[in-house]
């Protein structure tokens, strides 16, 4: 491995590297577990023991000390990459005048799911709580309407 007798790294084990290497490649556990041929619990397993070996308190940072002792000329930081890329506008960046417009629009002539337009769901929480109270009132008016509609047969009919 190139690396001196006693370093943290050379009590692991190939697998336990193997894994770690992953890790660093951004894939979860199931991921790996698929790639590895085993259960994820047994990848969570390796981690959790390799991570002991090491003496740190994090996947990442296992990795990372995994990458940057046997890859000392490795050029890719450890760093978070959403697993779903490609949406139409990134939040560091201004709307579009479209999108400003649909953000001006009254939230009850919003849909509360994603659109094209709006993929991103940008409701406060009393915005978000609103919808179900609204459906859930509307379901009881309905059912009371058909109530009064059937009572209304009945007393026609008996």
């Amino acid at each position: 491995m190139g690396i001196e007798q006693g370093h943290p790294v050379t009590r692991l084990s190939a697998v336990q590297i193997e894994t770690l290497r992953f890790v660093y490649a951004h894939k979860n556990s199931k991921e790996i577990a698929r790639i590895m041929g085993v259960s994820s619990h047994t990848v969570d397993e390796r981690i959790r023991t390799a991570i002991r070996k090491l003496g740190v308190d994090s996947r990442t940072k296992a990795a990372i000390l995994v990458a940057e002792t046997l890859d000392p000329n490795t050029y890719q930081p450890l760093s978070y990459q959403p697993s779903v890329i490609g949406f139409e506008r990134d939040f560091d960046h201004p709307l579009s005048p479209q999108q400003e417009d649909w953000q001006a629009t009254p939230m009850w002539l919003r849909p509360p799911f994603p659109t094209k337009r709006r993929p991103h769901n940008t409701d406060s929480f009393g915005e978000r709580l609103l919808w179900p109270v609204l459906i859930a009132m509307g379901t009881i008016m309905a059912f009371a309407a058909l109530y009064a509609v059937m009572l209304g047969l009945g007393a026609m009919l008996s």
